[in-house]
């Protein structure tokens, strides 16, 4: 279980490091998006929500990959409305907004 983690966390990294030089122009960070819609439950873990920073609970949601997790975020999972009850965010936006949570002193800002 623990090497399984630690695989994870890597590739989160790995995919963190490659999305900072892949943002486009007039997309919002992962960490604008978080301080915008997303914190509003993910700051305290409103509903369950795992808590912005708190990586053993993200790491229990990206064990089916970072591309599913985003799906369910697009989607909607549990309480969580699709795209986080704000229909304008891009599958990127979504996607760093999650990649911001699991680790916000590495994720593009």
């Amino acid at each position: 279980m623990r090497f399984l983690a630690a695989g994870l966390a890597g590739a989160v990294l790995v995919a963190c490091a490659g999305l900072a030089s892949a943002q486009q122009p007039g997309e919002r960070s992962g960490k604008e998006v978080v301080d915008a819609q997303c914190s509003k439950c993910h700051r305290d873990g409103k509903g369950g929500a795992p808590k912005i920073g708190d990586r053993d609970a993200w790491i229990q949601r990206l064990k089916k990959g970072l591309d599913a997790t985003v799906r369910e975020a697009i989607r909607g999972h549990g309480g969580m409305p699709a795209r986080g009850d704000k229909a304008d965010l891009t599958d990127r936006e979504v996607r760093n907004a999650i990649l911001y949570m699991y680790y916000p002193g590495n994720a593009p800002k």
